[in-house]
């Protein structure tokens, strides 16, 4: 038997056959790591209201250090950011937008300029703004305290392009929302749809926000169940999740000194409950960036731009974490231009518009609010304005908007939702003014008005004031046409006062007079900028000496008059105003042959203007009156004194038939006051000059006297309250206190 030179097993010679085919290796590629699949990033932004800008920050560091994300769940102000960033908006874009934001506007109602004069006149009697409904003689409180119609149109104006995406998934960034169901208490993850409305839901703050009825649930601020969703960014995409929780330092026991701090700890206690269980399910690979900001609480939007450093200094610190998920150059650049931006709002000739959600309002009227024609091409700031138009008018809520193709015709159609405690309404107020040496009036204030009484809108109102006056007013205001550019308003009035007679400063009598009268006016709605009217009134008036002597004779005496007056009106707003004027003119004629005891004249007007950079106010007024030499008797005669009217002066302590008036002031806001408090607190001052002629005590007006007066002012939800102190030459000094509006406004 021949010897085998060699023996190989099939097996090994199987093996060598395998590697001798494989193709031989470059020099050096054995030391080169096999390429392993990057892991999907999901971003995760936690609620906050204010604090939430801090995302911004976050948002910036991921950027520079080429992180990218793959999806986005958000809740709150982190759905607000979190949307945002997945239509594409880099870091930057979405700091300019957030940065440049007036929020204390934005928290208001539609702008105050496109409100009816007739509405704007109330802004200065009832100035805490709570209005309620009454249904069924019941109370209805509004479901939300802060307005939604300029926090919805900011979020249309931030995510315009990305309304017309369906489904949340297919923005550059597949994204997602956290709210609510307030019914049942669960989750509710919102990922398509309208992206403005899944953005108003999530961040719903109960009591502050009204809850959005989306898709037959009712739904508020996902912070109660899930305020950081890591488990929704799992489900989306995420095999690493990058997790922003932004929060305050807890709160000690020395802070919980009454029952809101407890109320409000308790939410937070709450809140943070549901966070630290999803903060629980990170892992190794995880990123928690915690960013917890000392001064700036949810409510503190007017610290908005200084929360974004804060939430950047928060992710500089977790570099060392972050840097393993961050791409080269080139690959991040691949990325970027694979996400892309959501094309802009939708350049379209319009061939229909339409109006929705009219109940109990007149879509023939309302219509006539809409200036946008069909033919006309799409222009996202005309339908605005629309918008803000018919929120203005006093009916709605809020007024939301949409582009969208049906039978090739492109539709665009205005969503209107009517106050659901309308269209019956109550209001509220209190005021207070004293000299603190005695002289002081008051008053509690109730208003009632019944709307939409008829189809063009015609309205009941009734108003009372017990306190010091006694005031009582009622009108129904009935538009004649259908653009309620003229209306027909009778009227009834009543007034009882005391007034303060002053010889050189110096109270010597008091007198009581108590008036009534009716009247009916024709007028004419310029715009929302103005109003003219002129009528006739009919009436008596009873004055009677209380204390002291008075140098004129007093009794019943009727009256009967011809009136006008105009009205200009485009302050921004009515207490503490940044910018825009009013003004206006009134007439009143006592005539005999409409059954007067007494013929007099009186003409009076004036005018004011603001201008505003920064924290910063200066007004100008300028004031006269005059009886036109027709010897008007003294409880029409005009008077100055007061908070501002030459504020040396005791309130009404000069009067007579003729009075000039201008004044400058300036303020400064040196403190910013959380939303739910009101707007801040202003340091000011006035520089004063007038005088009063033909006086009733019998002393020479000559020339001009000068003052002015220094306040410490805050403007709260209370309404506005002034601590000021006032000079005028002579030596006059005076300090008052006022909250609220204490004007006399009903007694013309």
């Amino acid at each position: 038997m021949r010897p085998r030179l060699f023996s190989i097993e099939p097996w090994r010679l199987l093996w060598i056959v395998l590697m001798v085919s494989l193709p031989v290796p470059l020099h050096g590629a054995q030391d080169q790591p096999p390429t392993e699949k990057r892991p999907r990033i999901g971003l995760v932004l936690g609620g906050g209201g204010a604090k939430g800008a801090a995302h911004i920050g976050v948002i910036k560091v991921l950027e520079e250090m080429r992180i990218p994300v793959d999806c986005i769940a958000g809740t709150s102000m982190g759905a607000i950011v979190g949307a945002a960033y997945a239509t594409g908006l880099g870091s930057a874009e979405l700091e300019k937008v957030i940065t440049s934001v007036n929020w204390k506007d934005v928290l208001e109602s539609a702008p105050r300029q496109n409100i009816p004069v007739q509405r704007k006149r109330l802004d200065f009697i009832f100035v805490n703004g709570l209005e309620l409904g009454v249904k069924e003689g019941k109370l209805e409180f509004p479901k939300g305290f802060v307005p939604t119609h300029q926090v919805e149109d900011l979020f249309r104006r931030i995510v315009a392009g990305a309304r017309q995406t369906e489904r949340f998934t297919d923005l550059p960034i597949p994204f997602k929302a956290v709210a609510t169901d307030i019914e049942s208490g669960e989750m509710v993850v919102m990922d398509r749809g309208d992206l403005t409305v899944a953005m108003r839901a999530s961040m719903a703050v109960p009591g502050a926000f009204a809850p959005v009825d989306r898709e037959g649930k009712l739904l508020v601020d996902g912070m109660l169940v899930r305020n950081l969703p890591v488990d929704v960014a799992r489900e989306t995409c995420a095999d690493v999740v990058i997790a922003v929780p932004v929060s305050n330092p807890p709160r000690k026991r020395a802070d919980l000194t009454d029952a809101l701090a407890v109320l409000g700890q308790a939410m937070n206690v709450a809140i943070e409950a549901n966070e630290k269980a999803q903060l629980a399910t990170l892992t190794d690979r995880d990123v928690a960036v915690s960013v917890v900001l000392q001064d700036i609480g949810s409510a503190d939007f007017a610290k908005v731009p200084e929360a974004i450093p804060v939430g950047e200094a928060a992710a500089r610190q977790l570099a060392g974490k972050l840097e393993r998920y961050s791409l080269s150059p080139e690959a991040y650049a691949a990325w970027r231009s694979g996400v892309g931006q959501v094309a802009g709002a939708p350049n379209v000739k319009l061939d229909e518009v339409r109006l929705t959600g009219l109940n109990y309002t007149n879509p023939e009227v309302i219509s006539t609010l809409i200036e946008v024609k069909p033919g006309d091409a799409y222009d996202r700031e005309k339908v605005a304005a629309d918008a803000d138009r018919i929120v203005a008018s006093g009916d709605f809520d809020s007024v939301s908007y949409q582009v969208s193709a049906k039978d090739s015709r492109n539709v665009l159609t205005y969503i209107a939702e009517e106050k659901q405690r309308g269209p019956d309404y109550l209001q509220f107020d209190l005021n207070l003014s004293t000299d603190l040496q005695g002289q002081t009036e008051w008053g509690i204030r109730v208003d009632y008005n019944r709307r939409w009484l008829n189809s063009l809108g015609g309205e009941w109102r009734a108003s009372l004031q017990v306190g010091q006056p006694m005031a009582f007013f009622t009108e129904f205001y009935q538009p004649i046409d259908v653009r309620r550019r003229f209306f027909l308003a009778p009227r009834l009035s009543a007034l009882q006062r005391e007034d303060d007679l002053f010889v050189n400063d110096q109270r010597v009598a008091r007198f009581d007079t108590r008036r009534w009268g009716v009247g009916l006016d024709l007028g004419a709605a310029l715009g929302t900028w103005g109003e003219l009217r002129t009528g006739v009134e009919w009436g008596g008036l009873d004055s009677e000496q209380d204390i002291g002597t008075l140098p004129v004779e007093v009794g019943y005496v009727k009256r009967g008059a011809i009136t006008a007056s105009f009205v200009y009106d485009q302050l921004d707003k009515a207490v503490f105003p940044t910018q825009g004027s009013i003004g206006g003119v009134r007439v009143f004629s006592s005539q005999p042959g409409l059954g007067a005891d007494d013929s007099y004249s009186l003409l009076d007007g004036g005018w004011q203007s603001n201008f505003s950079w920064g924290r910063n106010v200066v007004t100008l007024t300028a004031r006269g009156g005059s009886d036109l030499g027709t010897e008007a008797p003294f409880y029409d005669q005009f008077t100055l004194g007061g908070p501002f009217t030459l504020s040396g002066y005791k309130i009404g302590s000069l009067r007579g038939r003729e009075y000039v008036f201008a004044g400058a002031g300036f303020r400064r806001r040196v403190a910013d006051l959380s939303e739910t408090l009101g707007t801040g607190v202003y340091v000011g001052g006035t520089l004063e000059v007038g005088n009063m002629y033909q006086r009733l005590d019998g002393a020479t007006g000559k020339g001009l006297l000068l003052g002015g007066a220094a306040y410490l002012a805050v403007d709260s939800k209370l309404g506005p309250v002034y601590l000021s102190y006032g000079v005028s030459e002579n030596g006059q000094r005076a300090a008052y206190l006022t909250i609220g509006s204490p004007i006399d406004v009903f007694s013309r």
